[in-house]
């Protein structure tokens, strides 16, 4: 399977514990933004987060990530989901991959690639228990089956090893 990445950003976590909100840290005088890829609707992201160089969080979204993480840091519990637990961090790195394919109308082929890329998502999970012992700190669920294994195996190895780059 193809996909691009990583692309690597620094999130700063602001706000009081209710309403929480994300910028991305500004390396140079220029206005730090996301890269186009990870902003593309309705295509498959792994993204990890990594906290003072201990993964504390895999997901997975199709949305722009930054609509996802949104969604997450704005969460209250008002409507059953509280967003995401690593949200009450200062700062985050966030490592996206970008998979290709752009998801089709067509249901059945959307599903049996979101299972595929969610997937990857619980082998890299597995990766990091298999690795260090315990599951990422602040990680909620992950998405089990036996989509394509052996690719899917390859490909969440090589993420664990590009994740542990930085």
């Amino acid at each position: 399977m193809q996909y691009s990445g990583p692309y690597r950003f620094h999130l700063l976590l602001t706000g009081t514990e209710d309403k929480r909100a994300f910028s991305l840290k500004q390396e140079t005088n220029k206005k730090s933004v996301f890269h186009t890829a990870v902003t593309v609707k309705s295509q498959p992201k792994i993204y990890v987060l990594k906290s003072a160089g201990e993964i504390v969080y895999v997901g997975y979204a199709s949305q722009s990530i930054g609509t996802r993480l949104g969604q997450g840091m704005r969460a209250n519990g008002l409507k059953g989901y509280h967003g995401y637990k690593w949200k009450q961090l200062e700062e985050v790195e966030l490592i996206v991959f970008v998979f290709e394919k752009i998801f089709s109308e067509i249901a059945e082929e959307k599903h049996s690639y979101k299972s595929y890329v969610e997937a990857i998502e619980a082998e890299l999970v597995y990766i990091v228990r298999r690795e260090n012992g315990l599951w990422p700190r602040w990680q909620n669920e992950i998405h089990f089956n036996n989509e394509r294994r052996k690719e899917v195996i390859e490909s969440a190895e090589d993420m664990y090893h590009q994740v542990l780059l930085s």
